[in-house]
């Protein structure tokens, strides 16, 4: 009946070596963590951290920087209208915010036209805005965007063509649709599309707050903290389960002793 208590104790002191080693590995990378970018937070002025800025995609998305979709790229006779989660550009120029996702664009002698399906904006070719039109100015929601052959604008309104003889104070249905050259997207040059999506995350974030998130956990999200947290209850954890390994190891050295 003895022998039934010591396989008891022996079950449970391997548990406990398990758990402890288990614990162990997790709590060394935190408190490595920790200690690393501690030791570095505390040397922020020499190292300069604060004057390093990081941008990478990476980095975009744990801080939320990176746009939901893609952006969109019309080209515009030399140049390009680009949209970005609302944001919109002429060239690497910034001429538009909250703007909803352009159906096209075109160049219109001294000005360029932007639409939207509720929506016709006018440009300069230095980006000025010059007039918006709304619904209750247009014909009716606009589908795509485009030109004829003489270059004047026209609207496809769900399939039915209109274009203004008036510079847009009205609306004639036209009858030919054959003589329509749409806007399309295509794709930007590297310049335009690095500089687009520059201007939307900023300078990037610096590496000060980058390492001073990794410090705390935040860099992880709103549960960050509670995982460091997870660091200093481990390292309590393993100092209960070794002192409870030193006390069952001095008792089975006295036992062996006798």
């Amino acid at each position: 009946m003895a022998q039934q208590p010591q396989n008891n104790r022996n079950g449970r002191q391997k548990t406990i070596r398990r758990w402890h080693r288990r614990v162990g590995y997790v709590s060394l990378l935190l408190v490595m963590i920790l200690s690393i970018t501690g030791l570095i937070l505390n040397r922020t002025e020499k190292l300069g951290l604060d004057q390093i800025t990081i941008q990478n995609k990476v980095i975009s998305a744990l801080y939320g920087l990176a746009p939901d979709a893609p952006a969109v790229h019309f080209p515009l006779d030399g140049h390009w209208v680009s949209w970005l989660d609302g944001r919109l550009y002429y060239d690497n120029k910034l001429i538009a915010q909250n703007s909803p996702r352009p159906r096209g664009a075109i160049q219109l002698q001294e000005i360029f036209a932007v639409a939207a399906t509720d929506r016709l904006s006018l440009y300069l070719m230095d980006g000025s805005l010059v007039e918006t039109l709304d619904q209750a100015a247009l014909p009716g929601p606009i589908t795509r965007l485009g030109h004829s052959k003489d270059h004047h604008l026209i609207i496809d309104s769900q399939g039915t063509y209109y274009n203004s003889p008036d510079d847009f104070l009205s609306w004639t249905r036209r009858e030919d649709p054959t003589d329509f050259t749409p806007s399309e997207q295509a794709p930007a040059p590297a310049p335009i599309v690095e500089a687009v999506l520059r201007d939307y995350q900023g300078q990037g974030i610096s590496l000060y707050k980058i390492i001073l998130d990794l410090h705390s956990g935040h860099i992880f999200g709103a549960y960050g903290p509670y995982l460091m947290d997870l660091a200093a209850i481990s390292l309590i954890f393993l100092g209960i389960t070794g002192l409870m390994k030193r006390r069952q190891n001095g008792k089975n050295k006295r036992r062996n002793e006798k």
